[in-house]
């Protein structure tokens, strides 16, 4: 994603999702991941293609406790904070924003690329 502050937005998903810095470029950009997904938190000042606007339209994390990560953005980013999704969005249960504007989708139960656990409603084994 491109940003005019990237610090910023990596220090956000590294506390809210608590990332993993992977490294950093000579020009601010910042590589992290959750072991799983590498996010690229590219430094929109030296853009590779001049005239792309900063942002994307949305992601979204799997995660293991909604409300352990909604309480960390009402403390970083209250702003952002999770709001529930329209009752029978299948996807997601909240979506929250980052300090530049990303939106971004959290669930407990994923995207339906896996077979939901049987907690979780998912099929018996």
């Amino acid at each position: 994603m491109l940003t005019h502050q990237p610090e910023r937005l990596a220090d956000f998903y590294k506390k809210v999702f608590e990332m993993k810095e992977l490294y950093r470029t000579k020009n601010g950009s910042v590589h992290l991941s959750d072991g799983e997904v590498n996010l690229a938190i590219l430094n929109a000042s030296e853009p590779k293609e001049p005239g792309h606007r900063p942002g994307l339209y949305h992601f979204g994390f799997h995660v293991e406790d909604a409300e352990v990560v909604s309480r960390r953005i009402q403390e970083i980013y209250p702003e952002g904070a999770p709001k529930a999704r329209p009752k029978g969005t299948s996807y997601a249960e909240t979506r929250g924003m980052d300090p530049d504007g990303n939106l971004f989708d959290i669930s407990t139960w994923g995207w339906g690329e896996k077979p939901l656990p049987k907690e979780r409603g998912g099929p018996a084994e």
